[in-house]
């Protein structure tokens, strides 16, 4: 088995003995188990970003399909929105027409109610 020998600073070395004495093991041990996890948090961190890394096209495409829904949706409501202002605006002239009607209605109607004094002709 290699051998690995470390130059540790004083308060490192207490504190890794404190930790050890805790948990009821020798240094060596202790380190052997924290270089272990810090070894399969490396392998599981590398994972997660190959995963990822193998994600990220599909993730794109998902987006650029979604990107394209939106512009289609954005054409259409221009579209609409294009198509309900010409409505409005034909409805608009047909209300203005129709007012113009009513409106000379109303005066033929206040012209044939005016009352006609009667007056007597002699002949």
């Amino acid at each position: 088995m290699p051998t690995v020998h470390l130059s540790l600073p004083e308060a490192l070395h207490r504190e890794l003995k404190q930790y050890a004495n805790e948990m009821g093991m020798s240094i060596t041990d202790l380190i052997r188990m924290m270089i272990r996890e810090g070894l399969q948090r490396l392998r599981e961190e590398r994972a997660a970003a190959q995963r990822q890394a193998r994600r990220e096209p599909e993730t794109t495409e998902a987006l650029l399909q979604v990107l394209q829904k939106l512009e289609e949706l954005e054409r259409r409501m221009e579209e609409y929105q294009a198509f309900v202002e010409g409505e409005l605006y034909r409805i608009n002239s047909s209300l203005h027409s129709l007012k113009k009607r009513v409106s000379k209605l109303e005066d033929t109607v206040e012209e044939q109610l005016i009352p006609v004094e009667a007056e007597l002709v002699r002949p």
